[in-house]
């Protein structure tokens, strides 16, 4: 009998024991399910949050468009226009939205690299030597200008020859190809031979550079000295850079034949002055809308590029979630207050 009731008492104690092994394990499943249920929810809220200020800033847009309709100029600028504003962290049920808009035309198209022919791209070389300058002003060893600017000029133009030595096509690369086509994003500049991950001397460099539908010209009006400075090297140099500047401090620039026949632009041929009509434009049909949502400890930030036609139609072509690696981009673009180095100026807040 007291064997009987030794055996039945251990018995009773395994299935205790078992039980709180289940409703421990049970609660810990429920717990998990409402974490990632809380979860799920606080990311889709935050998502929708973004979408609604990216639909604010696409009206924006559209206003702005209107206003330049009815004063019978179509001109962007990042001064007047309704888009160039930032909305700092503002307050919205139980989130905090900060968003801004950047101007892509503003920043060196790495697909004016080439030209179209037909189906094919061909080499640049006005806009190579046009990147290899504004490399050197970025790169901390200015000598990878060149290198970087041709492997690029390989990554997209449409032959697999290597154009020149410092050139790198398919038999270059082990683990891929050259797609011998324009890129869809500035990041695509990362996967050519020579690149590192530390060549810019600082992240921000990313700032200045946009992956666009060949041909697409720089706004002259929002583009950054240091994008000009690129640009104005080999003809007027940095007073080509300075005169600019001082023409969009009187007022946004209307027309461009008026500009470059004028100040130090009025000295070159008339050959010269049509080649820089043609790579410049007053307005733009190229945006990136930035929205950053914060939630609690939570934030996203929601990245997307937009067409605005002449028509007033906008596409959105590109809509990313982005680590939040660096700080917010403010409107226009991160370098339109950036100065010539010469005047030793910096960022104006």
């Amino acid at each position: 009998m007291k064997q009987q009731r030794g055996i039945a008492l251990i018995a009773v104690l395994l299935l205790v024991a078992l039980m709180v092994i289940i409703g421990t394990e049970v609660m810990f499943r429920q717990d998990r399910y409402f974490a990632r249920t809380e979860s799920l929810v606080g990311w889709d809220q935050r998502y929708q949050y973004a979408m609604a200020a990216e639909v604010v800033a696409l009206r924006a847009l559209n206003d702005d468009l209107a206003q330049d309709r009815n004063h019978s100029v179509l001109t962007d600028d990042c001064v007047n226009d309704f888009w160039a504003v930032n909305l700092p962290p503002t307050p919205y049920e139980n989130a905090w939205i900060t968003a801004s808009v950047q101007d892509l035309q503003g920043r060196f198209n790495l697909n004016s690299l080439v030209v179209q022919n037909g189906e094919t791209f061909e080499r640049n070389p006005t806009a190579y030597q046009r990147l290899v300058n504004l490399l050197q002003q970025l790169l901390e060893s200015p000598r990878e200008a060149e290198l970087l600017a041709s492997e690029l000029s390989d990554w997209i133009d449409s032959n697999n020859l290597v154009d020149d030595i410092q050139g790198a096509e398919d038999g270059d690369y082990r683990w891929r190809r050259t797609p011998n086509i324009p890129i869809a994003h500035e990041s695509e500049f990362r996967a050519i031979k020579s690149f590192r991950a530390d060549s810019f001397k600082e992240p921000e460099y990313w700032g200045l550079f946009a992956a666009l539908p060949v041909g697409t010209k720089l706004n002259v009006n929002t583009a950054s000295s240091l994008v000009l400075d690129a640009y104005f090297a080999d003809t007027v140099g940095d007073v080509g850079t300075k005169y600019v500047m001082e023409q969009r401090e009187k007022g946004a620039i209307e027309d461009l034949a008026e500009l470059f026949a004028n100040g130090p632009f009025g000295a070159l041929d008339e050959e010269v002055q049509q080649e820089l009509r043609e790579a410049f434009s007053v307005r733009t049909d190229y945006f990136q809308v930035m929205v950053e949502v914060k939630t609690g400890q939570q934030s996203q930030r929601l990245v997307t590029r937009v067409q605005r036609k002449e028509s007033g139609d906008i596409r959105v072509y590109s809509r990313q979630l982005v680590p939040r690696l660096m700080p917010m981009e403010p409107a226009c673009n991160p370098f339109y207050y950036v100065q010539s180095e010469e005047e030793g100026s910096g960022v104006n807040d």
